[in-house]
């Protein structure tokens, strides 16, 4: 990486802001909960700050809350003011694919009762908003880089990066020109085949609710297309053969999530979301969404270490997603999932740059220097902020 970053509007890999960022993790429709961390973090209404600070947006703004069509109206607002950037997260680019997916029956319209038991009401986007949603989503790069720090939905792998660098056109351009790439090779063309025969020999076992055993080929072919697509790669991350077969979304799940950033070594901090962390631990059990718990061995608000023990790397999704779930339940509030925000304290490079994990509660400065980010339970209503370790190089 070069230390000067060339500012540009164009391309897959653009410029992060300089200065004070505040970065917040996946939104997935929840309007409240965003309005009320802006006004915690000390934005105004219009997106401005005392200080000066920016807003930085992970993706995933949609699907499953009650009004993901406010949120992508607010940031977009932002976006267009510059006042704020965004990220494509694997969400918006299901809706420029024109996927349906688990939960953006909001996009479509589909206000039937099998939805509204689900995921419970949320307002539906109008005519006008679908359009104007699709061309805000393709305006928008997969990844945000300056020389300290790198912004991404899901995988900051290098050379699905350089990849996504290289390629013109916008998002879906470029998500189609490499999917088309992998469907001409004779890889992709040998395993698709071993797929579909798989998939129809066994789909008595695919949909019995019964853990079916490893089916090697349709493993095979999902972990292929999935990392051989860099615009997959950097919205939904890097996937493997599972080791224990798991439903989620309403199928049985071949492959599994690569925590990709315990081999991330590069001297840049690089901030995600995507990985539904949990603030309880205790709370991935009762509303995850059937996949393995990649954060077992981190702290609630601690940074990721890598193979060599270097914490280069911090999840913000804080797994507001599942709100929808405890709703289900009957809570109006006090929510395991929630809405995080990552802010940089102060523009500095390596010297001990400062960073604050702030939530749905209220903040409290800790006046001491922690050598490792955690948490420090003082009060019901607080927030603890650490300092992120020395740089290794």
């Amino acid at each position: 990486m070069n230390e000067a970053i060339v500012a540009t509007t164009d391309g897959l890999i653009r410029p992060l802001y300089e200065g004070p960022l505040d970065i917040v993790g996946d939104v997935h429709g929840e309007i409240d909960a965003l309005h009320d961390l802006l006004a915690r973090l000390g934005y105004y209404r219009d997106g401005g700050h005392a200080a000066g600070r920016r807003l930085i947006f992970v993706g995933d703004l949609c699907d499953r809350g009650p009004d993901s069509a406010a949120v992508i109206d607010l940031v977009r607002s932002l976006v267009t003011a510059g006042r704020a950037q965004c990220v494509v997260g694997n969400h918006e680019l299901n809706l420029l694919r024109g996927e349906r997916k688990h939960g953006n029956h909001w996009f479509y319209r589909d206000d039937d009762a099998e939805h509204l038991q689900r995921f419970g009401p949320c307002v539906m986007a109008t005519r006008g908003q679908q359009e104007a949603f699709l061309d805000f989503f393709a305006s928008l790069p997969l990844a945000l880089e300056r020389s300290d720090l790198r912004v991404v939905h899901a995988a900051w792998h290098e050379p699905s990066v350089e990849r996504c660098r290289d390629a013109s056109g916008d998002v879906l351009a470029a998500y189609r020109h490499f999917e088309a790439a992998l469907s001409r090779s004779e890889e992709g063309a040998r395993l698709k085949a071993a797929h579909d025969a798989q998939r129809v020999q066994q789909q008595g076992v695919l949909r019995s609710i019964d853990t079916p055993p490893l089916l090697a080929d349709i493993a095979a072919y999902e972990a292929y297309y999935q990392t051989g697509n860099p615009v997959r790669v950097l919205t939904s991350g890097l996937e493997q053969a599972t080791r224990a077969v798991f439903h989620a979304g309403g199928r049985w799940r071949f492959v599994e999530r690569v925590p990709w950033w315990r081999d991330y070594d590069a001297p840049q901090t690089v901030v995600f979301g995507h990985y539904w962390r949990w603030w309880h631990p205790a709370s991935h059990a009762s509303y995850n969404k059937g996949e393995p718990n990649l954060f077992i061995d981190t702290a609630a608000c601690g940074w990721h270490n890598n193979a060599w023990g270097r914490e280069f790397a911090c999840c913000v999704d804080y797994s507001v997603g599942a709100r929808f779930k405890e709703r289900q339940e009957g809570r109006a509030g006090g929510f395991h999932g929630r809405l995080a925000a990552l802010a940089r304290a102060r523009d500095r490079l390596r010297p001990r740059p400062a960073f604050d994990l702030s939530h749905r509660r209220t903040c409290h400065r800790s006046r001491s220097r922690l050598r490792h980010p955690r948490i420090t339970r003082l009060l019901p209503k607080l927030i603890i902020r650490g300092r992120l370790p020395r740089r290794v190089v």
